[in-house]
């Protein structure tokens, strides 16, 4: 349930609250500008809290920053409130996890990737207890396994960083392993075969390929929702 929503023009904020969640969006051109004015929300949404006769707990506030600058600076944040006040102030985090997307400082979408090829990383290694090249699972099982469970996990969110001209070289090497070690897995070859190879054998499309074709796919039903 939506309790309020604010759109402060003169502090260049907006603040939205739920019963059990809620943020406050905040722009500036320096950092030290945003966190002043992020000190005066806060103390809005307090207020407005203790009006509601609801609680605020301070100690699951969050600050996370979207930056265009590249150097280290990343100033810590003093709501004016217990836990997080001059002496022990909030600390920004490094990523921001919102639906299940992972977005960091630059929104290079690294830290997104990297989750979700590890936790591909990980289902692919748990997935050999369920047969190799003697017993179990047949290649084709593998194969269906993979491509339901594996493929749709190692591409979520692939909207937010996949696109035409982006830079994506290490992300894409970082999903061309876990595909290796899927295909390894469901042929039960050798260390040693050639990755192209081993995608041919099993019918997988090279990741560069599918989400190419993933992407397309993403623009063509885009373009039907709103064909006249």
């Amino acid at each position: 349930m939506k309790l309020f929503y604010i759109k402060a023009a003169p502090l260049n904020m907006m603040l939205l609250s739920f019963v059990d969640d809620g943020i406050i969006l905040a722009q500036s051109k320096q950092l030290d500008d945003n966190n002043v004015g992020l000190h005066k929300a806060y103390k809005i949404i307090y207020l407005l809290f203790v009006a509601f006769a609801l609680v605020l707990e301070h100690d699951k506030t969050e600050v996370f920053y979207f930056l265009r600058r590249r150097d280290a600076y990343n100033p810590s944040l003093d709501l004016g409130y217990a836990p997080h006040t001059g002496a022990t102030p909030l600390k920004p985090k490094t990523y921001w996890r919102y639906l299940g997307f992972y977005f960091d400082c630059g929104l290079t979408f690294q830290e997104h990737v990297r989750y979700y090829a590890t936790k591909v990383f990980t289902t692919v290694q748990a997935m050999r207890m369920l047969g190799n090249s003697t017993r179990g699972l047949s290649p084709k099982q593998r194969r269906l396994l993979y491509r339901s469970c594996v493929v749709p996990i190692a591409t979520y969110g692939y909207r937010l960083w996949y696109f035409n001209g982006t830079r994506n070289k290490g992300t894409m090497n970082q999903l061309k392993r876990m595909q290796r070690k899927a295909a390894l897995w469901i042929t039960g070859a050798f260390r040693t075969s050639p990755t192209g190879g081993l995608e041919a054998l099993t019918g997988l499309i090279p990741i560069h390929l599918m989400l190419k074709k993933l992407a397309t796919r993403a623009v063509y039903c885009v373009t039907t929702l709103f064909a006249p």
